[in-house]
């Protein structure tokens, strides 16, 4: 019983409760292998890999025929920056289950992250022919993403398939992303916008709020950092280490940017941290007692130095330590006043891509989170506006500290694009920075196949075949918005 209060306070993400629960149960039966496993996910979640690995490798050797430990364990070793561990940990999981497509699933993602495609596709087109178990939707999706099919041998028939056999609707939107990919690719525009549609018409039903709920925040966003307020940074601020961070809007070129960059030997990237959030902001919020933005106005420079230190130890634990540190996470806009007061020193690199082709690519790929914006176009509409706004009140109040870089003019121009970069950044232009597909540095995000190519146009136009499309649907949803709120103020009849 107490087991299953533990993981259920764990499912719910209330961590401190469902740790005391797993300590609890080991107290008394110290080899327990589920609790060691809670504990590890714990330790996880809150990103501490060395302690993740020590409680991993203690459940897995008490849960040996367990797949889920195993997968957790190869998680934690890449945090702590021993790919070769996970690798050894995910190779050994397939080989127990050599017959079950999961472990397969894993280890194809492992090599993805790290560049190695074929070997990832290989395990792939491997494990699709082990039954219908309900990671094949998954492996499916990643399939398509490659390209590698036509109208005569493609996936399409396995995506029906499978949809036929299951009823669960996270199972069935990823089949839709992946037929949405796969008659876009076949140049059938009609077919492919009709299964996108579908596919964020059912991750619109698991979102939990709607993007007009984030308004107010916002707004207290902008009150909160004015002039003043990021006028009193400690001007004299110099470090040894240039935080770096990438913003905007997800599928701007956030990644492709943060590759290029760090493929020159004096950058090294975080990836997408949010220990600006998760960390900084929460020590903030629990010392003032206020919720961020409103704790901006307790601040002092003893809270400001306590919350620098907590964003330097984070850099301190990256595999590489160079002069410039990159974070990545795109909705670091959020807290732009909060890390120039911190690091008056830190660059700010503002992606912008025209908003069609973001709008697009957004609602033509699969985001794992269930965020309302991610997955509906009039909502993203909502979610662009917000950051619009909040870009223009950054760039009023510190604009010497934000570069606008343009998606198109790095595609379409690089070269010049870059060494205007490199100028907001006080360094030299260099070729190496054109080189960032040979790498074979860990990419997690949507990108990871295509940041393993060299630079293309291909996708600048993509979605102009679709602008009707995605106009129309804006337009009836918009209709059917205005008519539900005409409906609900309706007087009541008899």
């Amino acid at each position: 019983m107490l087991l299953e209060k533990a993981n259920q306070l764990l499912n719910e993400n209330k961590l401190k409760e469902a740790e005391f629960h797993f300590k609890t149960i080991l107290d008394s039966d110290p080899e327990n292998g589920e609790a060691l496993f809670g504990l590890g996910r714990i330790a996880l979640r809150l990103e501490r890999y060395d302690a993740a690995v020590y409680l991993l490798q203690r459940a897995c050797e008490r849960l040996p025929h367990m797949l889920e430990p195993l997968h957790a364990l190869a998680d934690a070793f890449n945090g702590a920056h021993s790919p070769q561990d996970a690798l050894t940990v995910l190779e050994y999981a397939k080989s127990i289950a050599s017959h079950n497509p999961e472990p397969h699933y894993y280890l194809a993602q492992h090599y993805l992250t790290y560049g190695e495609l074929d070997k990832a596709y290989g395990i792939l087109k491997h494990a699709l022919g082990m039954g219908n178990y309900p990671v094949k939707a998954y492996i499916l999706f990643e399939l398509v993403q490659f390209g590698r099919f036509n109208s005569e041998q493609n996936y399409i028939n396995e995506l029906h398939q499978f949809l036929t056999l299951t009823n669960n609707l996270r199972l069935k939107m990823v089949c839709y992303y992946a037929l949405g990919k796969s008659y876009d690719q076949l140049n059938d525009t009609e077919q492919a916008f009709n299964y996108f549609s579908l596919a964020n018409k059912l991750q619109t039903k698991l979102t939990q709020f709607k993007t007009h709920d984030l308004v107010p925040f916002y707004q207290r966003i902008i009150e909160q950092n004015t002039a003043e307020l990021i006028d009193a940074r400690d001007k004299t601020f110099t470090g040894t280490i240039t935080p770096i961070f990438i913003i905007g809007m997800p599928r701007s070129g956030s990644t492709l940017v943060e590759q290029m960059l760090a493929s020159h030997n004096d950058f090294a990237s975080l990836g997408e941290d949010a220990s600006i959030s998760n960390q900084v902001v929460a020590y903030l919020e629990q010392q003032t007692q206020l919720p961020y933005p409103d704790c901006l106005a307790e601040l002092n420079q003893g809270l400001i130095n306590n919350a620098r230190n907590i964003y330097i130890e984070r850099i301190k634990q990256a595999s590489v330590v160079r002069p410039f540190m990159i974070n990545k996470l795109p909705a670091n806009y959020q807290s732009l006043g909060l890390i120039y007061l911190l690091f008056p020193n830190a660059k700010f690199i503002n992606m912008q891509r025209e908003y069609d082709a973001i709008a697009w690519s957004v609602f033509s790929n699969y985001f794992a989170e269930n965020e309302p914006y991610f997955c509906s176009l009039p909502e993203f509409k909502q979610y662009f506006d917000l950051y619009q706004q909040l870009m223009g009140h950054w760039q009023n109040v510190m604009p010497e500290a934000v570069f606008d870089l343009s998606y198109e003019a790095l595609i379409s121009d690089s070269e010049q694009t870059l060494t205007a970069l490199c100028k907001f950044l006080n360094i030299e232009y260099s070729k190496q920075f054109l080189d960032f597909y040979k790498s074979k540095k860990p990419v997690a995000t949507l990108s990871k196949t295509a940041v393993r190519q060299p630079l293309s146009d291909k996708a600048l136009e993509k979605y102009k075949r679709y602008e009707s499309a995605m106009h129309t649907l804006m337009r009836e949803s918009q209709t059917s918005s205005t008519s539900q709120q005409t409906d609900q103020n309706a007087p009541v009849g008899e």
